[in-house]
């Protein structure tokens, strides 16, 4: 008997360089953050579903099939037999399925608005004639020739055939793509590399060994594969449906177990334990309804009824590295001594000593965005030499967002130490309003000029400080911080008991205050939050903090 693959292992192959397939979009998935799901056996054998559209993709893994135009558009045969007989053969013909083609069935697909669907089909075998046209990308075919000779083929093979939703064969040819992967030992390779380069530019680490990865797309696989078989009548759409943010939430924990003694990172703010300095407290928002303002009350705890200044002044030390170094410091590319390392953090640390409230106030709302957003700072104050002061520059930050693009935090500090917190927070304001006003171009294009981005995750900040773009372009990916801290009658030392009611009754008061120019400003479209840092006695928290700066320096 001869041997051969047809039956039962080439249909489980087939399904298995489908799942690869899958896996493979997953894995693009991962750094393409226009890809918001991959389906399975939804619609069409996989789905992507992107920002703008979405894409209905046929799997063809028999490496014997020749595809030409003929192939693609020949109806698939019937179960039934047909009352005539082949004049070759002289056995009954079997009766083919009107408009079953590959081009048919990829037609019917689509939904209004048709300019909303594209097509890809993914074989192991390449097209040939005619079809090669396809495997050039849609957007880069202007002034290729062979579309027209394409479509008017299709046309005659097809009938002029338009789909329910009015989608002709000319909108099918502009809108598929026909990719080929001789195997699935190629989409393996192609997706664990994507694993690995994901790791680095999405979570911070380099992977050590291409076990790791291995096991990831392993397992990406499976969970492809396990939704790809729910059944259509039980399971909903979305339970086929594997969407980005499940996967990248995944991808980290995973990352993270596989390489926990990774020494090779080069993103150096990523996956960092941070202890926070101060915690949250209560939000404010405007009686108004705005979210374009926002009032945040920072706080630290009493021990045993007494203010935790020494905690706060110790934490300060672990913070100060990213303030006062580079990203290149930090991470040690140039093979820098610990003690070249300690003199250059010591000297700054020296430095800040002589603005010691400015100091203090700019590691406080630093430790604070990175802490409750895990943030990536931008160190920009580190590079602007005087006289380029942009008060906006202080405190830089990424913050990611799984849809929606990262946003773009910046913002400036004060430790008030006065008797009028009202009219210190309205100079603040208008100290903001100013700086955007006047200075947030030069800004935008001094961090685009010194964001290191080999030492980022990935991100897509860059249109947001393209200069040749208005600012309020992307005006609802930029916020903006006011970190005020001040005295406060209620914050005693000793603790006073209750005083925590009375304290959101302050704090409220003060941040309805600042958000009274809401409609009459001319930024109410801006995002702005404050955050309020009541203290019992500031003199004595930079007292404490200024005793531990000099014990580091010591």
């Amino acid at each position: 008997m001869e041997i051969t693959d047809s039956g039962g292992v080439a249909a489980k192959y087939g399904f298995l360089y489908q799942d690869c397939v899958a896996a493979l979009l997953a894995t693009e998935m991962l750094m393409d953050r226009d890809m918001r799901a991959v389906r399975v056996e939804t619609v069409d054998d996989v789905d992507v579903v992107w920002a703008g559209f979405t894409e209905f993709i046929q799997v063809k893994a028999a490496a014997e099939k020749k595809w030409t135009p003929t192939t693609i558009t020949e109806n698939s045969s019937s179960s039934a037999v047909a009352s005539t007989k082949s004049k070759s053969t002289g056995k009954p013909r079997k009766k083919r399925i009107p408009d079953s083609s590959m081009v048919h069935k990829s037609m019917k697909q689509a939904t209004t608005p048709i300019d909303k669907c594209k097509f890809r089909i993914v074989s192991a075998e390449r097209p040939t004639g005619l079809l090669e046209y396809l495997r050039v990308l849609p957007t880069s075919r202007a002034g290729r020739p062979g579309r027209q000779e394409l479509v008017d083929d299709l046309n005659q093979r097809t009938s002029n055939f338009v789909a329910a939703s009015k989608n002709d064969i000319g909108h099918w040819v502009d809108s598929t793509w026909w990719q080929v992967y001789a195997s699935e030992r190629e989409i393996e390779l192609l997706g664990i590399k994507n694993i690995r380069n994901a790791a680095l530019e999405v979570v911070g680490v380099t992977l050590s060994s291409d076990a790791a990865a291995e096991a990831i797309w392993r397992d990406i696989v499976y969970t492809l594969t396990k939704k790809s078989a729910l059944s259509r009548k039980v399971y909903c759409e979305d339970d086929k449906t594997y969407h980005r943010n499940n996967l990248i939430d995944w991808f980290k924990s995973e990352i993270l177990i596989h390489e926990k003694s990774s020494h090779t990172r080069t993103k150096i703010y990523a996956n960092k334990k941070l202890q926070p300095i101060l915690n949250h407290l209560h939000t404010h928002t405007p009686s108004c309804g705005s979210i374009t303002r926002c009032g945040k009350v920072m706080h630290q705890n009493y021990s045993l009824n007494n203010y935790r200044y020494g905690y706060i002044s110790e934490s300060v030390i672990k913070w100060i590295d990213e303030i006062l170094l580079m990203p290149e410091e930090i991470a040690d590319v140039n093979g820098i001594s610990t003690s070249d390392r300690y003199r250059t953090l010591l000297s700054r640390l020296k430095a800040s000593m002589a603005e010691l409230g400015d100091f203090l106030g700019k590691v406080l709302l630093h430790s604070c965005i990175r802490s409750l957003h895990t943030s990536e700072p931008i160190p920009a104050s580190l590079y602007i030499e005087k006289p380029f002061e942009v008060k906006v520059l202080e405190n830089v930050h990424i913050v990611p967002r799984a849809s929606g693009g990262d946003e773009l935090w910046v913002g400036f500090s004060h430790l008030y130490t006065g008797t009028d917190i009202v009219e210190c927070l309205q100079s603040l304001r208008t100290i903001l309003y100013t700086d955007i006003t006047d200075n947030i171009d030069s800004a935008r294009s001094k961090i685009l000029e010194i964001k290191q981005d080999s030492y980022l995750l990935q991100h897509d900040i860059d249109e947001l400080l393209e200069t040749s773009q208005a600012f309020d372009t992307h005006l609802n990916r930029y916020r903006f911080i006011i970190f005020l801290g001040y005295n406060s009658a209620l914050m005693t030392d000793p603790k006073t008991p209750g005083y925590e009611p009375n304290l959101f009754t302050e704090t409220k008061k003060l941040f309805d205050d600042f958000a009274s120019d809401l409609k009459t400003s001319g930024f109410g479209e801006v995002l702005i939050d404050l955050h309020l840092y009541p203290v019992p006695d500031i003199d004595k928290l930079l007292s404490e903090v200024k005793k531990e700066l000099e014990k580091a320096c010591a």
